[in-house]
């Protein structure tokens, strides 16, 4: 079930978040001995993460957090800038996380091994049953997509894994991402999406007709667990203004 923080613009709402997750990371770490995060691309995210590693570096205790990749790219050397992990690690780069608790997706090996390989490296982290992540951030496409999780593509609903190969047709290229099944089972999920350009799709996701397979982010929504919305004024404009 989703709740709404509804912010004046997208620096608010980044501020905001890192307030949010400052607060999350604190009060979890005094009942146990890390946090573990996975992270998601996109612009938006890329702003939050940069205000993360620098007005919010001293109030975070980083020596503490694991953090994981949410999807790769398995593109040519020529396109190297493109891959996710290098996207996000130039985002984080000031922030002071061990880099043994930094782990990303391979890709050196075939799609299906790496997505293997990548969930053997997860289960080792996740101890209770039914139980992922401390908290997972996730962006949203234009399409209602989340991570590489795209629209019409039947395997993202009917699967028992973390991690799987998604061959995506526009980019003619195959991304590994974590699936529903890995987001839904994280402790805490949080959306962050800005931009007058999203409205629609914010709209249909929240309030629209339940049509998974056109926009995979209900799957989300859907879950039996709280799933924070961190939206600007553009994003939500479409929508009752929540009290955030």
């Amino acid at each position: 079930m989703p709740k709404l923080h509804l912010f004046k613009n997208e620096k608010e709402t980044c501020y905001a978040f890192a307030e949010w997750l400052s607060n999350l990371v604190e009060e979890t770490l005094t009942k146990q001995d890390r946090f573990l995060i996975a992270l998601s691309g996109g612009q938006t995210p890329k702003i939050l993460y940069k205000i993360l590693g620098t007005e919010f570096l001293t109030r975070i205790d980083w020596s503490r957090l694991h953090i994981f990749w949410g999807e790769e790219k398995f593109v040519s050397l020529i396109d190297e800038k493109e891959r996710s992990s290098n996207a996000l690690k130039s985002c984080m780069e000031t922030l002071p996380v061990p880099e043994n608790q930094v782990h990303t997706i391979r890709t050196d090996m075939g799609p299906q091994q790496a997505a293997d390989l990548y969930e053997s490296i997860l289960q080792s982290y996740f101890k209770a049953p039914h139980t992922t992540f401390d908290l997972v951030i996730l962006g949203m496409g234009e399409q209602g997509n989340v991570l590489s999780l795209v629209p019409n593509n039947d395997p993202i609903k009917f699967t028992d894994k973390l991690v799987m190969p998604v061959y995506d047709k526009q980019e003619d290229l195959y991304k590994i991402t974590l699936t529903i099944p890995a987001i839904n089972a994280a402790v805490n999920k949080a959306f962050i999406v800005t931009g007058k350009k999203k409205e629609d799709v914010v709209q249909q996701v929240l309030k629209g007709k339940y049509e998974p397979e056109k926009y995979p982010a209900q799957l989300i929504v859907a879950s039996n667990k709280e799933v924070h919305w961190f939206l600007d004024e553009g994003a939500a404009g479409k929508l009752i203004k929540p009290t955030s």
